[in-house]
């Protein structure tokens, strides 16, 4: 249970990329016609198949200082698998050994929502690309004392070729 709780903060956490601690950059690459809107069809088609997660960080920012953490350590990886059923399959790599979750996916308009037996988690597609995939999610911190507490998590996805 433990182990399946910390993939899926992993799992949450790798499937963000190229956020900052100011304010919100457009990272949308020029000639990038589709950058998560779900006005074109091709959306869920472009997700669907395998992506190997390469950058996985966590930023945390209080009182305008932050914190960038990789998650991953040498020798992990995570490959997930978008099937065009809406099923995914999330398989972590580590030196301890392999770990794999599974769920269903939804696009709606730039959300991506994950959902585990943990409950659902919602990710801003901020590039997809035949090649690239790159999400955020955004936590402001619930327990907030006017500090302005908040953390994003980043991943960028590359397609595995088949």
């Amino acid at each position: 249970m433990k182990t399946a709780k910390s993939i899926t903060l992993l799992v949450s956490a790798a499937l963000m990329v190229f956020a900052s601690c100011g304010e919100k950059e457009d990272n949308t690459p020029a000639g990038n016609d589709n950058p998560g809107n779900n006005q074109n069809p091709q959306t869920e088609e472009m997700i669907v198949g395998n992506w190997n997660e390469t950058v996985a960080l966590y930023i945390y920012s209080q009182n305008g200082t932050c914190d960038t953490t990789s998650m991953f350590e040498d020798g992990e990886s995570i490959v997930m698998t978008f099937n065009a059923d809406k099923t995914y399959t999330s398989i972590y790599h580590s030196t301890d050994g392999d770990s794999e979750e599974d769920g269903t996916w939804a696009v709606t308009g730039d959300k991506l929502t994950l959902k585990t037996e943990f409950g659902p988690m919602d990710y801003t597609i901020d590039q997809l690309d035949a090649s690239v995939f790159n999400v955020t999610h955004n936590e402001e911190d619930e327990d907030e004392d006017e500090d302005g507490s908040y953390s994003v998590s980043i991943i960028r996805m590359t397609k595995i070729a088949r």
